[in-house]
C-alpha cells in the first residue's frame, strides 16, 4: 500500500529506542534523522518494512550500546536514520558509530542463522529475513557499509 516511509521510520526509531530502554533504563543514545521532505509514497508492506527497520535500528543500538560499554568516557553513542529520493526510488539509511562489523564475518551477515549475538540471543533470522523482505518481497537492495571502529551503515534502496 502507498506508503510514508518518513513517517515510517520515526515510528521505528522511537518504537526501537523505547523497547530497549524498557530492558535496560541505563540504555542512552542520541537519534539523528535526516527525512527527505520531498520523499514520495513508496508501495510497500508496511508491516514488513517496519520489521526490516525495527531489526536494523535495534541492531545499530546495540552496536553503540557494546561500544560505550567498552568506551565509557567520551563516547556519544549515535544512531542516524536518513532517507532521500533517488533516480531509481528511495533509500533509507540507519547508520551508527558503534565498533563496526568484524571483516572476517561481513560476508555472512546476511546468511540465515549467522549471528553475532550470545546464545539465546536473537533469533539469527534478523539480517537474512531483512534482505529477503526487501530484496525477494519489494524488488529493493540491501547493502551494508562498515568502517572498522567507526560503525556501520544498512542502505535500504526501494523502487518507486
Amino acid at each position: 500500500e502507498p506508503t510514508d516511509l518518513n513517517k515510517l521510520a520515526d515510528e521505528y526509531l522511537r518504537l526501537a529506542y523505547h523497547g530497549l530502554r524498557a530492558k535496560d533504563k541505563s540504555f542512552n543514545a542520541a537519534m539523528e534523522t535526516d527525512f527527505d521532505p520531498g520523499l514520495p509514497e513508496v508501495n510497500v508492506v508496511p508491516q514488513d518494512i517496519g520489521r526490516v527497520l525495527l531489526n536494523l535500528i535495534t541492531n545499530a543500538f546495540h552496536a553503540v550500546s557494546d561500544r560505550k560499554q567498552k568506551e565509557p568516557e567520551g563516547f556519544e553513542p549515535t544512531v542516524w536514520v536518513r532517507t532521500r529520493k533517488t533516480d531509481k526510488g528511495v533509500e533509507i539509511s540507519v547508520r551508527d558509530n558503534g565498533g563496526g562489523i568484524p571483516e572476517e564475518i561481513r560476508e555472512k551477515i546476511f546468511q540465515p542463522f549467522f549471528t553475532t549475538k550470545p546464545t539465546g540471543e536473537g533469533t539469527g533470522l534478523g539480517l537474512s529475513m531483512s534482505y529477503d523482505i526487501v530484496t525477494k518481497g519489494h524488488g529493493g537492495t540491501l547493502k551494508a557499509r562498515v568502517e572498522d571502529n567507526e560503525g556501520s551503515e544498512f542502505i535500504i534502496n526501494l523502487p518507486v
